[in-house]
């Protein structure tokens, strides 16, 4: 039995991609199952505020945008809702701990509760870890890690897996596959060009008895529309994609650590194609864990036509799915115990 502070309150930053916030939302229903009041950060009108709205949870707004790689004025921008933030967050946190899911949006929580001198913990999903945790993980009561690292943190840090939705764990043996077997191509929340624009280049060259369908993103949607033929189905987004991960024969998608968590916790056959411009290049190594861990192949986007795709597709459609991977699937329950338990 976990014991902690009756009036233990959790300030909890997922701001950014599905990658940030679905394992933060995750966590905090879970701090919630032990009453613990949870506030979430988000920004106005961005879609964590919207996904986090079903949830139920109090929310608590701040600016936030990204530095790496932008122009000066995005830079300034940056400082400047960097600097806004904070000082709103010191308040807030003067009585509370913070969880900070990584990336920009978690760099305010985490200065503020330096400045309280409050205790703050980061989850880190990916094997090369982002800057913000390199930054701040020595001074983190713990770093909770979804994959094991190339190369060790200071301070400390545990493997707990990577937090996911409840429809990850119960669809992966009670679909049963269709008799014309589909193609899933996901880009991630965000989708991506590249796939999109490969599955366009196969629509005519698959036989005709499998199916293709892309989770296109936003960003390309209407693009795809126009370009697809009748055989492609086509969605911009999807807040319960483990229905359409389950119902494929084969994935192919790019290498973020929480899409590719998903598909081997539904014991998918995937082909990789890590993001080749990700920060640190971690999704190639995101990729080679995974297929390492599962019934996986990668390949780099420099090698890669839609030939080459082809092939590789009809080579992991003859191929058995192994036995599933031996993931953490309770790693919200594993990261909320061991809070509790300082606290």
């Amino acid at each position: 039995m976990v014991h902690s502070a009756t009036n233990l309150k959790v300030i909890i930053s997922g701001i950014g991609t599905g990658g940030h916030y679905f394992p933060a939302l995750v966590v905090a229903r879970e701090f919630r199952k032990y009453k613990k009041q949870v506030i979430f950060l988000v920004r106005r009108g961005f879609t964590e505020e919207r996904i986090a709205r079903t949830y139920g949870l109090s929310l608590y707004y701040i600016k936030a945008q990204p530095y790496f790689g932008k122009d000066l004025l995005t830079k300034f921008k940056f400082f400047l809702s960097l600097f806004y933030s904070t000082i709103k967050l010191i308040s807030l946190t003067r009585n509370a701990i913070g969880f900070a899911f990584g990336g920009f949006g978690s760099l305010s929580l985490i200065l503020a509760c330096l400045f309280n001198r409050r205790k703050f913990y980061i989850f880190e999903p990916n094997r090369i870890p982002g800057r913000a945790t390199r930054l701040f993980a020595g001074r983190a009561q713990t770093v909770f890690l979804g994959l094991p690292l190339k190369q060790p943190l200071p301070g400390h840090s545990m493997i707990t897996g990577i937090p996911i939705r409840s429809g990850f764990k119960s669809k992966h043996s009670t679909v049963n596959l269709p008799e014309r077997p589909l193609i899933l191509f996901i880009g991630a929340s965000q989708g991506a060009r590249t796939l999109n624009r490969l599955a366009l280049e196969l629509q005519d060259r698959l036989p005709e008895n499998y199916r293709l369908k892309i989770i296109t993103g936003t960003r390309d949607y209407d693009w795809v529309i126009k370009e697809k033929s009748p055989r492609i189905q086509a969605i911009a987004f999807t807040e319960t994609p483990w229905q359409d991960m389950a119902e494929a024969e084969l994935v192919v998608s790019r290498a973020g650590a929480l899409s590719g968590y998903e598909l081997l916790a539904l014991n998918k056959k995937v082909i990789f194609i890590p993001f080749p411009y990700a920060v640190d290049n971690h999704q190639y190594y995101n990729a080679q864990f995974f297929c390492e861990n599962g019934t996986a192949v990668m390949i780099e986007e420099k090698e890669l036509d839609a030939e080459k795709l082809l092939v590789m597709i009809e080579t992991m459609l003859k191929k058995k799915t192994s036995s599933r991977c031996k993931l953490i699937l309770n790693a919200e329950e594993k990261i909320v115990k061991n809070i509790l338990k300082e606290n």
